[in-house]
């Protein structure tokens, strides 16, 4: 008879059937449990089905023991701060579900899954015979953090984040390639005596494919990349996303420079080589991951390579591919979140590699202590963004395709990239 549950129920949505069933159910079973339980001098359930002014609530929260907040799926959840903010004493104990958004702030409250009885009783147990001294050091954290991140916090962070993304839309404005701007940049080319070209392949070189395999170089592919490689002040970079294995096989027999893999391997004077010290022993927890997924969404595959792994999606149903993309990325995060993986999601692929494993390093180790006079990089995909920003200030950037981006120019497609490229040996030499 030491333990009574204050419940309060506040009235909504009445005239909703459903909701005039869950009352009537409440009602039921609380006179059950307090028919039976119930003593002359104590019922263990006070029920209250209705709203009370904050201040009786105050009091409430600061008379109470311990709070118990278990919604079953809650955006925030303001009564879990409501409690903590009343208990000017530090003591007390929240229990919190950890459906409320909440939760993942107030992480000194006892988090319980709703669903799980055991564990709901378990935490009723402890925060009854929770000691004096851990209480404080729990409520007083939660105190902190609650009247840190207030709503003066929350409205600066917001407009903070508004500002931020208002200089990134300026930053990003990019300026198509129209034959104005492709003569200008032919211009300072042929003005110049030591160049680098730093070229995506897929979606950028080539156009891509259901099966990556198939989006092979075609001879006029080769042309273009001899025309420019043979030129004595070029230096031609590939840098991909595919294996070592694939690139060799396609483009090996070129005297041209290969990175692979987002920058894991590079193969620069003839020789290929791996970043040092790279890990691939996270595979066996992320790989079953995929696997489930790709079980689940028929027409995906997974890809693997030597330091990271791959989910395509290209020729799942319209719809379902990025349904599933999204709900890999949201698992993948919390398997990742302590390993030193990045998680890429590109074009209609979800890829997860090794975080010191960047194609902005690469191109930064590539010009490193030298002093190229012409610089360009072309790409299409999130990982190409690090390469636009690893560039110098006066190199040329182009994204493939019209949307946000780091690079200072764009081209619509595949065939206007070639046109371009093209454009170094007959135009300027003409």
């Amino acid at each position: 008879e030491k333990v009574v549950l204050y419940m309060i129920v506040v009235p909504s949505r009445d005239t909703v059937p459903q909701y005039k069933n869950l009352r009537n159910e409440i009602d039921k079973r609380v006179g059950n449990i307090n028919s039976l339980f119930r003593t002359l001098n104590w019922s263990p359930v006070q029920y209250f089905y209705r709203s009370f002014p904050i201040e009786t609530l105050s009091a409430l929260y600061a008379t109470a023991d311990v709070a118990l907040v278990t919604p079953m799926r809650d955006g925030m959840n303001l009564v879990s701060k409501e409690y903590v903010a009343s208990r000017i004493n530090n003591d007390g104990v929240l229990i919190l579900s950890e459906m409320a958004g909440s939760s993942r702030e107030l992480i000194d409250a006892l988090i319980v899954n709703p669903n799980d009885i055991g564990m709901m009783t378990s935490a009723i147990a402890q925060a009854l015979e929770m000691p004096a001294e851990e209480q404080q050091n729990r409520m007083k954290n939660l105190r902190q953090n609650v009247s840190k991140f207030n709503v003066k916090h929350w409205v600066k962070i917001f407009m903070d984040r508004l500002r931020e993304v208002k200089e990134m839309q300026q930053a990003l404005h990019t300026r198509y390639v129209g034959e104005v701007t492709r003569k200008a940049i032919y211009k300072i080319y042929a003005k110049t005596s030591r160049r680098i070209f730093f070229l995506d392949y897929d979606g950028t070189l080539v156009g891509f494919q259901a099966d990556p395999q198939k989006a092979s170089p075609d001879e006029k592919l080769y042309q273009i990349l001899e025309n420019l490689a043979a030129d004595p002040l070029n230096k031609v970079v590939i840098i991909s996303g595919r294996d070592y294995e694939t690139l060799e096989r396609w483009f090996g027999h070129l005297p041209i420079t290969l990175v692979a893999d987002h920058g894991a391997w590079q193969k620069l004077n003839g020789e290929w080589a791996s970043i040092p010290a790279l890990n691939s022993a996270w595979k066996k927890d992320v790989q079953p991951v995929l696997e489930t997924f790709s079980d689940r969404t028929p027409g995906s595959f997974i890809e693997e390579k030597t330091y990271s792994l791959a989910w395509h999606y290209r020729n799942v149903e319209s719809g379902l591919g990025d349904l599933r993309a999204g709900e890999l990325i949201n698992n993948l995060r919390f398997i990742t979140a302590d390993k030193g993986l990045q998680i890429l999601p590109g074009n209609k692929v979800i890829e997860v590699k090794n975080i010191e494993i960047n194609k902005g390093k690469s191109v930064a180790a590539i010009l490193y202590g030298e002093d190229y006079d012409f610089e360009i990089a072309i790409g299409d995909d999130h990982t190409d963004e690090d390469i636009f920003k690893a560039m110098p200030d006066n190199a040329a950037t182009i994204k493939v395709g019209n949307n946000s981006s780091a690079a200072k120019y764009y081209v619509n497609n595949v065939q206007e990239v070639r046109t371009l490229l093209e454009g170094f040996a007959t135009e300027v030499t003409a």
